[in-house]
């Protein structure tokens, strides 16, 4: 019988979760380890218990590595290599651990025009669309509510990103919900896409109300590179004075969590009245 030792490591939180209450120091459950020897061969995988304690098999003398491969709900892996050598029969090397939590965050803002007057187009133009977690984010998207109670929508660019994905764009009308745009596109490429009626073959009086981009799942840090615009038309019967209000979100889902945010943008509605001559005198 080999001549054996055994590894124990306990994992503990670096710094308060803001996410799930846990303060720092808290020992963490479900932390998965793999413990590699010194030709590299994997020898032994472990999770941490409700002590925070994960316990590797009866392991022969030697030298060994030890990676976390999967940390604890809202929590950040380690990505420290730790090492540990058993040298005497019996022998239990412990080790300690901690992980930095999960801290969640999205962002999106909005321009537009601030002064528009009836019957002209204008642009909505989206920046800072972003990831701002340190863990990847799940069913990623943005979305923006089309202010079809003054506008019509005419086209949108799909600006780039820099993370390489692949995405779809879906849309919603008032008299549909959600169906495909278009997809398959790449994030490193920026694309015009129509969205008249015309051009979409909606039925009539049916006008495109949301447009939502759908992007899986992204690692954290991903974002906008080139922005993303729509293009509308303000209807000319639009009073003087009316405010525009375009809505839009974003939002991620990690774990049991989603991440989401707003930006609006208010454009008032200028109706230029024509210039009355007046009358000549003299001569």
């Amino acid at each position: 019988t080999a001549e054996c030792g055994q590894i124990q490591i306990i994992k503990k939180s670096a710094d308060d979760n803001a996410t799930n209450g846990l303060p720092a120091g808290t020992l963490l459950e479900g932390a998965v380890f793999e413990i590699y020897n010194k030709a590299n061969a994997l020898v032994d995988t472990i999770e941490s218990n409700s002590r925070g304690l994960a316990v590797s098999k009866p392991l022969p003398l030697g030298r060994y590595y030890v990676t976390e491969v999967s940390a604890p709900a809202y929590y950040q892996i380690n990505s420290e290599k730790m090492e540990a050598e058993i040298e005497y029969p019996g022998q239990i090397i412990k080790l300690s651990q901690y992980d930095k939590p999960a801290n969640l965050g999205v962002t999106i803002k909005k321009t537009g025009n601030y002064e528009v007057q009836p019957g002209t187009t204008m642009w909505y133009d989206f920046s800072g669309i972003a990831n701002t977690s340190n863990v990847a984010l799940n069913n990623f998207y943005w979305h923006d509510r089309l202010p079809t109670d003054a506008t019509n929508a005419m086209s949108l660019t799909t600006g780039t990103y820099n993370q390489r994905l692949y995405y779809r764009i879906t849309f919603k009308t008032n008299v549909n919900d959600y169906r495909v745009l278009a997809s398959n596109l790449l994030t490193t490429n920026n694309y015009s896409v129509k969205l008249s009626a015309a051009a979409l073959g909606l039925v009539q009086g049916e006008y495109v109300t949301d447009v939502r981009f759908e992007f899986g799942t992204v690692a954290s840090g991903f974002s906008s590179v080139t922005n993303p615009s729509i293009q509308v038309q303000v209807k000319g019967t639009v009073a003087n004075g009316y405010q525009i209000i375009n809505r839009s979100d974003v939002g991620g889902q990690y774990l049991n969590e989603w991440q989401t945010a707003m930006s609006n943008w208010v454009t008032i509605v200028r109706r230029f009245q024509p210039v009355t001559p007046l009358p000549k005198t003299g001569y």
